[in-house]
């Protein structure tokens, strides 16, 4: 079992989430709770790493410069 990539989730959650999700899934031909539930967390995993790629990116070109140097892109000087 060390391969399986999923681990189980358990908690409570508030009903008019739920009940929101529960009607998404009647709106959508084959899916299920988790299915939403994991796209749900998908693409917040993916706003997330893309957020500290961007953070991680403007600290390692910005991070030591003087504030007038700053690039506001976040990318360095041309």
């Amino acid at each position: 079992m060390a391969n399986d990539p999923f681990v189980e989730l358990r908690g409570d959650f508030l009903r008019d989430h739920v009940d929101v999700i529960d009607a998404v899934v009647q709106a959508t031909p084959g899916a299920s709770r988790m299915s939403i539930l994991r796209e749900i967390v998908g693409t917040w995993v993916d706003q997330k790493v893309h957020e500290a790629s961007l953070i991680a990116r403007v600290r390692r070109h910005n991070g030591t410069d003087v504030e007038a140097d700053r690039s506001r892109s976040g990318r360095g000087a041309a």
